[in-house]
C-alpha cells in the first residue's frame, strides 16, 4: 500500500516538478549566457555575479517549490476529501504521512539541487568559464537548498492544521519564510555548524508537529 501511495505522490506533484525544471532551464541559461550568443566575459561576469546569491532566481524557484509541494500534498487530499480514504487504510497515520514527507522531501531535494549541478557541469567544462573555478561560489545556493527543507515542512504543517486560513492555520509556512531568510541572510558564525544544526532541529521540530497534528485531527 505505501508504494502505491509513493506512486500517488509523485504522479500528483510530476507538474509542479516539471514547472520547476522549466524555470530552473531558464535560471541556468540566464546564469552562464547558453544560447544567447554572449561574448564569454559577459558569460563569466554572470557566473560569477550570480552564482554565490543564495537568494537568486533559483532561490526563488526553491521557495516556491517548497510551498508548492507541502500545500499540494495536504490541501489538495483535503479539499478533495482524499484524507479520509488514505487515513482509514490498514497502515498507520503516522505510516501514512510519513510516507508522504519521505517522497515530498526526495522530490524537492532531488529538483532543487538540479541548478547547481548544471551550473558545476558547466563551469568545469573546459572552454566554458575563462577563470578558475571554487566551490565556494556556489556556497550560498547549497545553504539556500538544505534552509528550504525548513519551509517545505512549514507549508506541509500549514496544509494539515484545521485552523482557518484567515487566522492562524498559515502562521508555520509564514515562519518557515522568515527562518529561510534568517538562514541566507543572516551573518551566522560558523554557518556549516550553527546554521545546519539549527535546520535540523527546526526540521526535527516541524516533523513531530505535523505527526501530532496528524494523530490528533479529526479527518471526517
Amino acid at each position: 500500500m505505501l508504494k502505491q501511495l509513493a506512486i500517488k505522490e509523485l504522479r500528483e506533484t510530476a507538474w509542479i516538478g516539471l514547472a520547476a525544471l522549466a524555470l530552473y532551464l531558464y535560471f541556468f541559461m540566464t546564469v552562464t549566457g547558453v544560447g544567447r550568443g554572449d561574448a564569454e566575459a559577459w558569460r563569466s561576469f554572470a557566473f560569477v555575479a550570480n552564482s554565490g546569491q543564495s537568494m537568486s532566481m533559483g532561490g526563488l524557484i526553491g521557495l516556491a517549490l517548497a510551498i508548492g509541494l507541502g500545500l499540494r500534498q495536504t490541501v489538495g487530499e483535503s479539499t478533495r476529501g482524499t484524507f479520509q480514504f488514505l487515513l482509514h487504510r490498514p497502515a498507520s497515520r503516522r505510516r501514512v504521512i510519513g510516507t508522504k514527507l519521505l517522497v515530498g522531501m526526495a522530490f524537492y531535494l532531488c529538483l532543487a539541487v538540479v541548478p547547481s549541478l548544471l551550473i558545476v557541469w558547466w563551469a568545469t567544462t573546459p572552454g566554458n568559464l575563462p577563470a578558475p573555478f571554487e566551490w565556494s561560489m556556489l556556497g550560498g545556493d547549497w545553504r539556500a537548498w538544505l534552509a528550504t527543507t525548513v519551509l517545505y515542512l512549514a507549508a506541509f504543517l500549514s496544509g494539515l492544521r484545521p485552523a482557518r486560513w484567515r487566522g492562524t492555520r498559515l502562521l508555520p509556512a509564514a515562519a518557515g519564510v522568515v527562518a529561510v531568510a534568517i538562514f541566507c541572510f543572516a551573518p551566522l558564525p560558523y554557518w556549516w555548524a550553527t546554521g545546519l544544526s539549527a535546520i535540523v532541529a527546526i526540521d526535527v521540530l516541524l516533523v513531530g508537529n505535523i505527526f501530532y497534528v496528524a494523530q490528533t485531527r479529526d479527518f471526517s
